[in-house]
Order: structure tokens, then sequence, then C-alpha cells
């Protein structure tokens, strides 16, 4: 044990290089993890495209269901596959429950009109009146 100065009067000073690099590559490995990059809104697993626009709005939606109109016509509500009577059903259901209900279709964007339209109309008939279009900002 060497207590005395060195005669120089340099102190060596030594940063090691390796704990900071490994510190780095553990954060750049935390942040890829806990990041999601998928552009396409899931919905109950089932992948969608949903169409863009410039605007969007962003309301508080205290009370809402989700229906998914995937390109091949089905349609999906919380992961399940539905009939157009069955989507009627559980739409009353909703409104039963809570008449204030948001009803958000997420349609694909390669979904034929008609299908939304249908869907909405459903929701109407039922007495849901607040409706909503989900899109994806440019």
């Amino acid at each position: 044990m060497n207590f005395k100065p060195s005669s120089d009067g340099e102190d060596d000073i030594v940063l090691e290089m390796t704990p900071l690099i490994d510190m780095v590559f553990q954060l750049l490995i935390f942040f890829l993890l806990t990041t999601t990059f998928a552009v396409n809104v899931k919905e109950g697993g089932i992948e969608l495209d949903l169409p863009r626009a410039k605007s969007t709005q962003i309301s508080s939606m205290a009370s809402h269901m989700v229906v998914a109109v995937l390109k091949d016509g089905r349609t999906v509500v919380g992961g399940e596959a539905m009939s157009n009577d069955a989507l009627g059903n559980r739409l009353k259901e909703v409104y039963q429950q809570n008449p204030k209900t948001m009803v958000v279709v997420q349609a694909d964007r390669d979904v034929e009109h008609w299908r939304v339209v249908e869907v909405m109309d459903l929701a109407a008939t039922t007495g849901l009146k607040r409706l909503a279009i989900a899109t994806v900002e440019e």
C-alpha cells in the first residue's frame, strides 16, 4: 500500500468506457422493446388499415363501443365476429346500459362504403346517435 503521492504530481484518472457502452446498449434495448412501431390500428387483435385524414378530432369518450369492419365485410366487436342481427342485439344492449354511448366504426380502407353505412344505420336505428369513423392522422 503506497499512500505517497506520485513523484510527477499528476493523477492518473482512467475513465472506463465498457460500463458506459453497456449501459447505453441496455437503454437502447429497453426502448426498442417498449416502443410500438405498428402503424395499423389493432382492435381485439385484428389489424385494420384505417383511412388517412389531415384533421383529426380528439374527444374524450367516457363511454364508447368500437365496431371494426374488415376487408372481407365481417363485423367484429371486442374480438368477436358477428352477423348483422347479433350486432343489432349488442347495440341494443349497449343502448339500454347507456344511451349516450358513442359508436366508433373502424373500417378498413378497402371496405365498401355501403358496409360502413349499414353498420352506422344499425346503430342509429337502435337509438345510438353518437357515431364516429376512426381515421389515422396523415
